[in-house]
C-alpha cells in the first residue's frame, strides 16, 4: 500500500514538473565543428569554397505531444556564413588555400545543404526524435568534377520532448558528421588536388 501511494505521488511530481517547463517554439543556430585529421593533401592549391541553403522551408519540424502542444523548430539564421568559417578551416588544415567561390576559378567546392528534418514522436513511455540532414557536394577542378550527396540520421530517446538545447545539439551534430563525411571523402579531396 505504502508504496503504491509513492508510485503516485512520484507520477504527479513528475507530470507537474513536465508542465511546469512548457515548450516554447524553437530557433536554433547551426554552428557545427568540423574535425578532420590535419595533413597536407591540398598542396597549398586554392579552392574557391560556396556554401548555400538550399532548403526551400527554414521549419525542421514541430516538437511536442500531439495530445497536447506541438511547437515549431525553426532556423532562420542564414548557417552558411556559419559552415563557410568551419569548412574553410578544415580545408586549410588538409593543405588548401580558401577563397570565397567564383564563377572564373578552376578548382571549386560548392556545398549546399538540402534537407533539415527533425521529428519527436510520443511514444507510450518516451520521446523518439530524429533529425536527418542532407548536403550535397560538387567538386570541380577544370573540366573534372565529383558530385556527391551526404545523408546522416541521427536519434535520441528521452523522457520529454526536445529543447531549444537539445535541438540545436542535434542538428549540429548531424551537420558536423555530415560535413565530416564530406571532407574525409577521398574522391572528392583527390578531384579538388589534382
Amino acid at each position: 500500500m505504502n508504496s503504491k501511494v509513492w508510485l503516485v505521488a512520484a507520477a504527479i511530481v513528475l507530470s507537474v514538473g513536465v508542465q511546469g517547463c512548457s515548450l516554447t517554439n524553437q530557433y536554433l543556430r547551426i554552428d557545427p565543428e568540423v574535425k578532420v585529421k590535419e595533413e597536407q593533401i591540398g598542396g597549398n592549391k586554392t579552392i574557391g569554397l560556396r556554401i548555400s541553403d538550399s532548403r526551400a522551408d527554414k521549419k525542421l519540424g514541430e516538437v511536442g505531444d500531439p495530445d497536447r502542444k506541438m511547437v515549431e523548430v525553426r532556423v532562420e539564421e542564414d548557417p552558411s556564413p556559419a559552415i563557410y568559417e568551419r569548412v574553410k578551416q578544415a580545408l586549410t588544415k588538409q593543405g588548401f588555400s580558401v577563397e570565397p567561390y567564383s564563377e572564373s576559378m578552376d578548382r571549386t567546392l560548392d556545398i549546399s545543404i538540402r534537407k533539415l528534418e527533425l521529428q519527436s514522436v510520443k511514444q507510450p513511455l518516451t520521446f523518439n526524435t530524429e533529425l536527418r540532414a542532407e548536403v550535397a557536394a560538387h567538386a570541380a577542378n577544370g573540366t573534372a568534377y565529383y558530385d556527391r550527396q551526404f545523408n546522416v540520421r541521427t536519434r535520441k530517446d528521452g523522457a520529454a520532448p526536445p529543447y531549444e538545447k537539445d535541438s540545436t545539439a542535434l542538428v549540429n551534430t548531424a551537420m558536423s558528421q555530415a560535413l565530416e563525411d564530406l571532407l574525409a571523402d577521398e574522391q572528392l579531396l583527390t578531384t579538388l588536388a589534382k
